[in-house]
């Protein structure tokens, strides 16, 4: 069997080929005018004072999916479900939070019964599941390999005629986190070195507004991230309706391509319908402090830090100018948001700063699709950099509120998920067939993951021949796939899908209390705004249109948070990070 052997980095990369040109322009900059204000981070901007119109004030409209006017969609970065959520069930009994409107008893598939479970590293020493005593740890991954290594740590094989299928094992979270802090890579020190922390968990005791909020308004045990790897590829995965096109890494970072992507996006799709829609981003280039991916190496730039970039329809809203010329929509980076330099053309009405998401709530003039980039390196709550998952929740609670208190309120869905699992135990297996393996049968009959783990297109992983990546090829000889008879050399990206991740669905029309055990991954959020806003009955992949209509968690008649709840103040931070002392 093949060693597991850490060797990718696991974080989102931009599109450098485009931030190349941009850093060169510095002298004559765009035609245009420049604004005084300094460029600097977006999440570094405070947001205004709150609406003075709360949510209680505008009653929504009733009676179906229509009421819904605007969906929001933020992804954090790198936690698994059990890591963070693992723990709700004792929380939400504790306070009379499992009983639904419906009277119904809502039970999470957690670890609160599974704490004697444990991972060995690899001098045979056993770590059980414990609670961490830190809100900052060393960094992991979840990347190609590593993702197949944590359900078994060597074997990768499907069942053929001549190979058995591999036991599912989900024996390998510490061994690979182990060999993570071995290799070097990632972000920030190791101080870990035998891969213990990859069997934390938290509870409210820090992460106090999620567990209330996710206890409140509904949450799934069955959300997984749609590609068995890290954040780049799930990330496009998500904009794409479930494709990367047979790419299994970072096509930046770790491909070294130097062009855009051509696959199509929500985005152009929502264009196309025309359908409005805007991308939210919280950190620039300047401020973006994640070394492994997100941040180019173009530092100083007031330039947007977005996924969307990765691709060649980002280029109507989002480019370097030609002949210092920005051509409509988009208009000069000085007068559209304070660059010095006016180094780069963009398009406000598409592409904007977090701060004006909080005018927009304020004004009720959100898009119909809305999406919210992390704040990479700062809040994002990704391990290893250095911050604490505290940052990261407070500033999604002053989004969450500032929403929750607006005029938008009455008529908007917030969806909150993490891009991937990041190295975290998780106790559910991400792969067909066998889901359910490692969940109670108290829970009930939960359907199998088989129904949404489908393949988006024809492209399957593979090894490029000559060995340099491809568009569409860059598997390495030791990846899972480069065997014929590994699974997903048979069976492409439906072998197995990222593991679960902590989420919420937040709305004036969440039934309270509620907990799915549908399988679904980040395009069933694509398919959502497709079918609410576009309702074609066409989807960009066959991925996302396998996924769930998620009308489950809504009640469009009652409207059980016309009024919406008054959360508790996130956690402060104060001497809550400790890498070295984990319990």
């Amino acid at each position: 069997m093949r060693p597991l052997v850490p060797r990718t980095l696991c974080c989102v990369g931009l599109f450098l080929t485009l931030l190349l040109p941009l850093a060169l322009i510095g002298c004559g900059g765009v035609g245009g005018s420049t604004a005084s204000n300094t460029a600097g981070s977006p999440q570094n901007q405070n947001p205004p004072a709150p609406p003075t119109t709360t949510g209680s004030g505008n009653t929504p409209p009733t009676g179906s999916v229509q009421s819904i006017q605007h969906v929001i969609f933020m992804l954090q970065e790198n936690r698994s479900f059990d890591t963070y959520f693992g723990m709700l069930n004792p929380y939400r009994h504790a306070n009379g939070w499992n009983i639904g409107d419906d009277g119904k008893d809502y039970e999470v598939d957690g670890i609160d019964d599974k704490l004697g479970i444990s991972n060995v590293d690899d001098a045979g020493t056993a770590f059980s599941l414990f609670k961490f005593t830190t809100t900052c740890v060393d960094d992991m991954t979840s990347a190609w390999l590593e993702s197949y290594g944590d359900v078994n740590r060597y074997d990768f094989s499907a069942l053929t005629p001549t190979t058995s299928a591999r036991p599912i094992l989900m024996d390998g979270f510490v061994h690979t986190a182990e060999g993570y802090a071995a290799s070097g890579s990632g972000d920030g020190s190791f101080t870990d070195l035998v891969g213990q922390r990859a069997m934390g968990y938290y509870d409210q005791g820090f992460l106090n507004y999620y567990y209330y909020m996710a206890s409140q308004f509904a949450v799934s045990d069955r959300w997984f991230s749609p590609v068995s790897s890290k954040s780049t590829p799930n990330r496009i995965a998500t904009m794409t309706g479930g494709t990367t096109q047979g790419l299994t890494k970072d096509p930046f970072v770790d491909d070294k391509f130097t062009s855009q992507l051509t696959i199509p996006t929500i985005f152009g799709e929502l264009d196309k319908a025309g359908v409005s829609w805007k991308i939210y981003y919280s950190i620039n280039e300047s401020g973006c402090l994640d070394k492994d991916g997100e941040c180019s190496s173009g530092k100083g730039s007031a330039f947007p830090v977005t996924t969307f970039a990765n691709f060649t329809e980002s280029y109507k809203y989002l480019h370097a100018p030609q002949s210092g010329v920005c051509a409509p929509p988009t208009i000069p980076s000085g007068q559209a948001v304070g660059d010095p330099s006016n180094s780069f053309c963009i398009d406000p009405a598409h592409i904007a700063p977090l701060s004006q998401y909080f005018l927009d709530v304020q004004h009720g003039t959100l898009p119909s699709y809305a999406f919210i980039e992390a704040g990479y390196g700062v809040n994002d709550e990704h391990p290893g950099s250095g911050q604490s998952i505290l940052a990261g929740q407070a500033e999604v609670a002053s989004i969450i509120n500032y929403l929750m208190n607006s005029p938008s309120w009455a008529s908007s869905v917030f969806f909150l998920s993490y891009d991937e699992p990041g190295g975290p135990y998780d106790h559910v297996p991400p792969v067909p067939g066998h889901s359910n393996d490692n969940t109670d049968a108290s829970l009930g009959s939960i359907p199998d993951i088989s129904s949404i783990a489908v393949n988006a297109d024809t492209y399957f992983p593979c090894v490029p021949s000559g060995g340099t990546p491809t568009l569409h090829c860059d598997l390495s000889a030791t990846d899972p796939g480069a065997v014929p008879t590994d699974a997903p050399a048979q069976n492409g990206f439906a072998a197995q899908l990222g593991f679960r991740l902590p989420n919420m669905i937040i709305s004036p029309f969440t039934r309270r209390h509620y907990v799915s055990h549908t399988p679904m991954d980040h395009t069933a959020i694509i398919r959502f705004v497709e079918d609410r806003f576009i309702g074609d009955g066409k989807y960009l992949t066959q991925r996302d249109a396998k996924q769930p209509n998620l009308l489950e968690f809504f009640d469009f008649n009652n409207v059980p948070w016309a009024t919406a709840p008054t959360p508790p103040q996130a956690q402060g931070i104060g001497s809550s990070c400790h890498p070295a002392t984990m319990q």
